[in-house]
């Protein structure tokens, strides 16, 4: 039996959601026993997940180590804008950690007999392989040192792009920053396309058969928020929000942050006004829902993803005011007529390459 560890990052919920599928393929394609690295929250939401996706022996055969991993960004209060401040004093505690954190790791990758590790992030897990002569295999759409280099010091984005340097393997999502591959130049490069958890059809049917208008989803992540209400009473859709979009009236039911599927709200809906939240994202994508996607113009991986899907008519661009008119907002989602032929699943294909490293 093969030990496989899955190290990720703890920004938000978005990097161990796509990542659920990955773990699934590992555990029921391979002989293996496979260890999952990530924030406390977030190893319950994939816990939660796992318990549904798999029987009761394979789910035997992963154990969870709750650790808080990544930094990610840090917004202003209220806003999708990112505190620069806030975020270099807490980047510097976070580097100036990050040895220390590396050579723990290093020592309990070899006590526990660690073949190969998937990183989704964390930069010190990279390290930390490297000292345990662990494979890995980088799996993302960017790494935060091109997302850094434009609002942070020196010193960090290069302190960052010093440990994705190391980086040997690495599959690139679609929708990837071309930026990043300035920093895993020496790194050999497959790409593949989206991956998310599967929909319950059931779900979607319990979800649909509530309403006899349609529905839209409006969603930011656990990173931001906004404050100022917006009335949406008398518009003619129902509306389901996550916590943080401040959408009013009685046509409107908030998800909770401990929702575990969200992936079903998404393909029950007609409509989905997001953060451009990657994982968000592709759950549209293999839902083949239209988006409306918050612009972030200060946020390299937000621009790249809609500026990719708005070449492709898959999504339009809106800010925080244009939810004061809605339904302007959804006339434009109707517009769009783009494809979404070339997207796929691709949890087996990533999982396949992962074992191939061992």
């Amino acid at each position: 039996m093969k030990h496989i560890c899955f190290f990720l990052s703890d920004h938000g919920f978005g990097h161990i959601a796509r990542s659920i599928p990955i773990i699934v393929s590992v555990v029921r394609n391979y002989d293996t026993y496979v260890y999952v690295v990530c924030g406390e929250r977030h190893i319950e939401f994939a816990k939660k997940n796992l318990e549904m996706m798999l029987t009761a022996e394979q789910y035997k055969r992963i154990g969870f180590r709750a650790e808080h991993t990544d930094i990610g960004l840090v917004c202003k209060d209220g806003t999708l804008d990112v505190d620069t401040d806030a975020l270099t004093k807490t980047v510097s505690d976070y580097l100036w950690e990050l040895p220390y954190k590396a050579k723990k790791y290093a020592n309990w990758l070899k006590e526990n007999r660690i073949d190969a590790a998937l990183c989704d992030m964390p930069i010190w897990c990279i390290e930390a392989c490297e000292l345990a002569e662990v494979p890995l295999l980088y799996i993302g759409n960017f790494t935060w040192t091109e997302l850094y280099r434009e609002f942070l010091p020196n010193e960090i984005w290069q302190a960052y792009a010093k440990y994705y340097g190391k980086i040997k393997h690495t599959m690139l999502y679609a929708l990837h920053n071309n930026e990043m591959l300035e920093f895993i130049a020496d790194s050999e490069i497959s790409k593949t396309s989206v991956t998310a958890r599967p929909i319950n059809k059931n779900a979607v049917a319990e979800i649909r058969r509530k309403h006899t208008r349609p529905i839209v989803f409006v969603a930011l992540g656990m990173s931001a928020q906004f404050k100022t209400p917006v009335d949406v009473g008398k518009v003619p859709y129902d509306f389901y929000t996550t916590e943080g979009v401040p959408l009013v009236g009685n046509n409107v039911e908030v998800v909770p942050y401990t929702t575990i599927n969200t992936q079903d709200f998404i393909a029950a809906v007609d409509h989905v006004i997001t953060k451009a939240g990657w994982g968000t994202v592709s759950e549209c994508l293999l839902a083949e829902k239209p988006m409306a996607l918050f612009a972030r113009d200060g946020v390299l991986e937000d621009r790249t993803t809609i500026n990719i899907l708005s070449e492709n008519h898959l999504a339009v661009s809106v800010t925080q005011d244009d939810l004061y008119d809605i339904e302007q907002v959804i006339e434009k989602l109707d517009k769009l007529d783009g494809s979404y032929e070339e997207f796929y699943n691709c949890a087996d294909e990533a999982a396949e390459k992962l074992m191939s490293l061992i």
